[in-house]
């Protein structure tokens, strides 16, 4: 199924046992990553953050079977709620300008410096990649209940998704046929976690500055010259 595409969902109406399911999931997250803002991941107390959410401690691990799932979910969350507003940004079908509104976005989103460094320690020291969730459509409406449809965004994991977005910009000619899909999304990658090490230890705080300037050193690379939505 082609994830870049929206899904149309029907509008339903859902049980009690499902919006509590779907409350206390999105409650555990959002109280989790609020410590996380001015915390060591390690040193989050999931017995705080239940206390918080008024449930018990276990209930916890009915939701993320280990403590890591929570910031797997986060990033889903905040990856969809990113792709839904670029999407509103970007010319339809137009994937290399879709790619630029998603670093655009991103630069806006990643707001709290110190949550996406203690992901990538977290990440880095595991040395795995997210698991791929699958988020109900009622889940997305209580973490984003201000984004009218984003329901309809499929969850994804980040670079799984610019892949697509490459190979769909190749079949639509805004790449040279012999572009490598795989090679550039190694370079969007490192455009983006690269940047945000760069200016934690820089002089310039400015992501959405220096994440255009480098898609736009990337794609004239490319051949494609200029920035792809011009």
């Amino acid at each position: 199924m082609n994830t870049i595409n929206q899904i149309v969902i029907q509008n339903e109406d859902y049980s009690l046992r499902e919006k509590k399911y779907a409350r206390t999931k999105v409650g555990l997250m959002n109280a989790f990553m609020e410590r996380l803002k001015y915390n060591r991941f390690d040193d989050i107390s999931i017995r705080e953050v239940c206390q918080e959410v008024e449930v018990a401690e276990g209930t916890f691990f009915n939701y993320f079977p280990e403590k890591i799932d929570v910031v797997g979910y986060y990033l889903h969350l905040a990856t969809l709620k990113i792709i839904w507003k670029a999407k509103k940004e970007a010319p339809a079908g137009k994937y290399l300008s879709l790619i630029d509104s998603v670093l655009s976005q991103m630069s806006l989103e990643l707001n709290n410096n110190n949550v996406i460094y203690q992901i990538f320690s977290v990440l880095l020291v595991r040395s795995e990649r997210p698991k791929k969730i699958d988020i109900s459509a009622l889940e997305k409406k209580m973490a984003f209940p201000n984004c009218e449809g984003i329901e309809e965004t499929p969850s994804v994991i980040l670079d799984e998704w610019l892949k697509e977005c490459v190979a769909l910009a190749l079949k639509n000619g805004e790449l040279p046929p012999k572009t490598k899909a795989d090679d550039v999304v190694v370079s969007l990658m490192t455009i983006i976690t690269g940047t945000l090490l760069a200016i934690k230890f820089g002089k310039s705080n400015s992501r959405e500055y220096h994440y255009m300037r480098q898609l736009k050193a990337l794609w004239r690379g490319l051949g494609v010259g200029g920035r792809a939505n011009e």
